[in-house]
């Protein structure tokens, strides 16, 4: 991407950060109250940005506002260091004041202060172990029609669940089970097992085994359930609040997204698996169709019972910074604390 000289730098910080608070397109007349250039040179740099495709008009004879490119260029190279305010500094000690009851609560605590303080919908997913690998996996003939999965995982966990079917079962067929199983569970990662059971293996087991399929849901719930992350939210309505949620299709895609399994699709996949740092998705970097007015900001955090992700949703005008700043303190916390 070109690089801008300083006067056109300030020039877009200004109208960014104009435009993340009073969300109204700034004109040049508005700019030249505050930065000491004439207004004929600041129309002139805007024209430039313009062209750059880093500002645009939301008409012809309006004010400008970043695009999604403009937005992308202040998070990457201008973005200023945001000072908490007292009221962050007391609202953030009241995530360290007396003890947690349950790890699902103090989750929760958090994600709500985040959103409280970021006017954002806040998303913790607990953490997880990120070594998590299967040792066995194992089924068991109680009788024609009732089966005992066994799961053993290479951190010693040991989950069992009894399945009714809906069909009779012999003992050669959980058998010839059992063999793949072995051959294409050993050593394999929880999440990358459930993708194996929709293909290969199942692909396999329907050549030979009769009803197949119900072997097939019984292994699938059971890795659903203890592969599940639990997700924390605070704010949730905060986003049908902002004003770029302006039409029904857009609400709905918010809905959808804070009530089903895609907010953890979602975020697992903007996280950098081999990168400490903060992530931000502007727009349609996030691809999903009807929110393209929306950003992410998302960082992992580490317990010692794994990892987790932190995230904050709001509109592409969020202010980064201070967003940014408050997830590090989250972070921070859920660090020191989380045990």
């Amino acid at each position: 991407m070109k690089m801008l000289i300083d006067r056109q730098v300030l020039i877009l910080q200004s109208i960014v950060e104009n435009f993340i608070t009073t969300n109204q397109p700034v004109g040049s007349k508005q700019l030249a109250e505050n930065i000491d250039f004439s207004s004929a040179t600041i129309r002139n740099d805007m024209s430039k940005l313009e062209k750059e495709g880093l500002i645009k008009k939301t008409h012809i004879s309006s004010g400008r506002v970043p695009s999604e490119k403009g937005y992308r260029y202040y998070v990457d190279y201008i973005k200023k260091e945001y000072e908490l305010t007292n009221n962050d500094n007391e609202k953030l000690k009241e995530l360290i004041s007396g003890d947690y009851v349950s790890e699902d609560n103090y989750l929760e605590k958090n994600a709500i202060i985040l959103s409280d303080l970021t006017d954002c919908t806040a998303v913790i997913l607990a953490p997880t172990k990120t070594d998590r690998r299967i040792n066995k996996i194992e089924v068991i003939l109680l009788s024609s029609r009732s089966i005992l999965v066994i799961l053993i995982t290479n951190i010693g966990e040991v989950f069992q669940q009894n399945y009714k079917l809906d069909a009779d079962f012999t003992e050669n067929d959980i058998a010839e089970v059992n063999k793949l199983l072995q051959s294409y569970f050993y050593d394999v990662d929880m999440a990358t097992a459930h993708v194996i059971i929709h293909g290969e293996l199942e692909k396999y087991l329907k050549t030979r085994v009769n009803n197949y399929d119900m072997i097939v849901v019984a292994l699938n719930r059971l890795l659903q359930h203890k592969i599940k992350k639990t997700v924390a939210l605070g704010g949730k309505y905060n986003l049908l609040k902002q004003p770029d949620i302006d039409n029904v299709e857009k609400l709905k895609e918010v809905v959808s997204l804070l009530e089903d399994d895609k907010i953890v699709e979602l975020l697992d996949s903007s996280i950098d698996a081999n990168s400490s740092d903060t992530c931000i998705k502007i727009g349609k970097e996030l691809a999903l169709d009807n929110l393209a007015d929306l950003s992410l900001v998302s960082s992992k955090y580490n317990t010692s019972k794994g990892q987790g992700v932190i995230a904050v949703f709001g509109p592409k005008r969020m202010d980064y910074s201070k967003i940014m700043t408050l997830i590090g303190c989250v972070r921070d916390n859920l660090n020191n604390n989380l045990k």
